[in-house]
């Protein structure tokens, strides 16, 4: 796994999630359209369990009208305030690389 989904993946699902409710595969298109690299499904589905293993997320079963029905996570209250956690997290380690960077 990178580097930046180790410290990202939860931050980024959540703002995916914050646009609208998807199923895995959903939110694995939204960041590669966004222009990240493919997260394999061994990353991104524990990081959707632990998600909603801290009610960040909620996930419910949906019938799909062409296969089999899928599981559709959803941002709750507690994972709008997550997000903005992470968020203020991120751009304090942004701002603390850039500093290092241009001193170095």
């Amino acid at each position: 796994m990178a580097a930046w989904q180790r410290v990202s993946l939860p931050m980024l699902v959540l703002d995916v999630l914050a646009v609208a409710p998807r199923h895995g595969y959903g939110v694995s298109q939204a960041l590669v359209t966004a222009g990240l690299q493919p997260i394999k499904g061994a990353q991104l589905y524990p990081a959707l369990v632990r998600l909603e293993d801290e009610g960040a997320i909620v996930a419910r079963w949906e019938q799909s009208e062409t296969g089999p029905a899928r599981k559709v996570y959803e941002l709750t209250g507690a994972g709008r305030t997550r997000r903005e956690a992470l968020r203020a997290e991120w751009d304090a380690f942004v701002t603390a690389v850039a500093t290092v960077s241009r001193e170095g």
